[in-house]
């Protein structure tokens, strides 16, 4: 499956389960002049690709970045992915759907004060 697939499915699980998640559109292929604009609006290289906007356990929210079984994060995936959970928010590379439904249920099920420490860096 693609990381676009493996994402739908991601986002067919929460909306079947009432999570509220939304996507950030950082990447794709742009020309140059689109690029500089999307810039100037606060497009920024590495910022993962969903975002539960629920505070769960000791987290603000979750933000998942996604990738196929297959795929690497780049150096600003993973530098967004530590800046996020320094500020209090549980963020990680998923590969695949499975794994990120799995995060998923886990961050859902958090007690207050708790973290996920397999999951979370």
């Amino acid at each position: 499956m693609t990381e676009a697939q493996e994402q739908i499915a991601v986002i067919q699980y929460c909306d079947f389960k009432r999570i509220p998640v939304f996507h950030i559109p950082n990447g794709g292929a742009r020309n140059k002049r689109e690029g500089a604009h999307l810039k100037r609006q606060g497009v920024r290289p590495g910022v993962p690709d969903l975002c539960i906007p629920m505070p769960k356990g000791a987290y603000h929210s979750l933000y998942i970045e996604m990738k196929t079984k297959k795929g690497r994060a780049t150096q600003a995936q993973k530098d967004w992915i530590e800046l996020l959970n320094s500020l209090g928010h549980c963020a990680h590379i998923c590969k695949g759907a499975d794994a990120a439904i799995e995060l998923i249920r886990k961050y859902m099920n958090l007690k207050e004060g708790a973290k996920i420490n397999d999951h979370c860096h």
